[in-house]
């Protein structure tokens, strides 16, 4: 995988993280990132967590990478 630094191609959903795991994800909004989900955490969580940004100073230390074949078309904007 290959993970890169600063902002996505579109606001959505994205494989993002400190840690480069492809298993935690974060809204991104234009602006910058959500606080992060695992695959594992709850949708009503999950939903929860896509309006509260990530503290401003983990914000440069995220990294994304492409959003693997199997998630769902909608997700991809």
């Amino acid at each position: 995988m290959n993970w890169r630094k600063g902002p996505p191609p579109s606001i959505g959903w994205w494989p993002a993280s400190v840690v480069n795991s492809p298993d935690v994800f974060r809204w991104w909004n234009g602006e910058c990132w959500s606080i992060a989900s695992h695959r594992s955490t709850p949708l009503k969580q999950v939903g929860k967590r896509a309006q509260h940004a990530d503290n401003k100073a983990a914000q440069h230390l995220i990294r994304w990478t492409d959003r693997p074949a199997w998630w769902p078309e909608r997700s991809k904007t």
